[in-house]
């Protein structure tokens, strides 16, 4: 027991130290960054536009089914960055997940904002397809270009069906709950 306390301090050291050191280059290199603006813009202007326009009358709903993106964006990147498959340079805090402007903010609008204009399973299907083609190779490489985004052990080809992916299982899930419900 006492060598595995002993290891755990081990480990509980290594961690602070890194941690301190990861505190200390957000502070340098990464904070009031260009891309660090560009990573607080993703996460507060798509919020903005989306309260102009959202269809109030189907707030609730369009909100479950954006919560439930923010869930599965955030998890798949934290796979991924855990994975090491890729990595987000700039952090907006050294405490929150490093992709939440993304993953909370554009990504997260964005479906919503597909899934309150195309109700339709054929629309939402084409519409989602095109949002993951420009998503996968537009964006990811755009954010490469820009230094706020690195793919390691990845390829944007793998992106696309996983971006089509969550929505639709999204859209599932929603519309089986509010038929159960109904």
């Amino acid at each position: 027991m006492t060598e595995n306390l002993n290891q755990y301090a081990e480990i509980f050291a290594a961690q602070k130290y890194y941690h301190d050191l990861q505190y200390q280059h957000w502070l340098q290199y990464e904070l009031f960054t260009y891309q660090w603006w560009l990573l607080l813009a993703t996460l507060i202007v798509p919020w903005i536009f989306w309260w102009r326009i959202v269809d109030r009358s189907r707030t609730g709903i369009i909100l479950a089914y954006g919560i439930y993106i923010m869930f599965v964006v955030t998890a798949m990147d934290a796979t991924g960055l855990a994975l090491k498959l890729w990595i987000y340079p700039i952090k907006l805090l050294p405490i929150i997940p490093d992709s939440i402007g993304i993953d909370w903010g554009l990504l997260t609008v964005l479906d919503m904002l597909i899934y309150q204009y195309f109700p339709k399973w054929k629309t939402f299907l084409i519409v989602e397809s095109i949002a993951a083609v420009l998503l996968a190779f537009v964006g990811e490489p755009f954010a490469e270009w820009l230094e706020a985004y690195f793919v390691l052990h990845w390829y944007h080809t793998w992106s696309f069906p996983l971006y089509i992916m969550k929505a639709v299982i999204g859209k599932w899930l929603i519309e089986k709950a509010v038929y159960r419900v109904s």
